[in-house]
């Protein structure tokens, strides 16, 4: 073979266009499918895979069902399931882990001292918010012991 920079060249595109051509294939027989919840049952069983001793119990599917909560069986835990593409971020949330809890009606901003993951919104559905947001207040940091966002005073 030539080492031209035009047959490199060729062969540099030639290479992309398989490669393209792969991909396209493989999203066209759904190789590649977004994840949506339809009901709790996934995000319980990758909480379950993914989180050590976790037994899925009660759960709640965001309205655009990209997210879950579901809590552990004996309540010491909330997991929280996101879903990304075809894959899902899992937390196991003990009481304390949940920074700042905002809720605006059925809305939830949820703030992580966590740069992997520093908030997180959820819209419920009305039914279900409110009995959530309790859950989800249980998991919170106290705000008398909280001196900001992960800060410590320097005083």
């Amino acid at each position: 073979m030539d080492d031209s920079p035009l047959a490199l060249l060729i062969v540099l595109a030639a290479s992309a266009l398989a490669v393209g051509g792969l991909i396209a294939l493989n999203r066209f027989i759904g190789g590649w499918s977004d994840i949506r919840f339809e009901d709790v049952s996934l995000p319980a069983q990758r909480l379950e895979e993914d989180v050590i001793g976790f037994r899925s119990g009660d759960g709640v599917i965001a309205s655009n069902g990209l997210a879950a909560l579901v809590m552990e069986q004996d309540e010491a835990r909330l997991g929280l399931v996101l879903a990304r593409g075809d894959r899902c971020v899992t937390r196991a949330l003990r009481p304390g882990e949940i920074a700042r809890l905002e809720g605006d009606g059925p809305r939830f901003h949820i703030h992580f001292n966590d740069f992997t993951l520093p908030r997180v919104t959820l819209d419920l559905d009305e039914s279900a918010a409110e009995g959530w947001e309790t859950i989800m207040r249980r998991f919170v940091k106290d705000a008398a012991a909280s001196t900001g966002e992960g800060h410590v005073r320097a005083s």
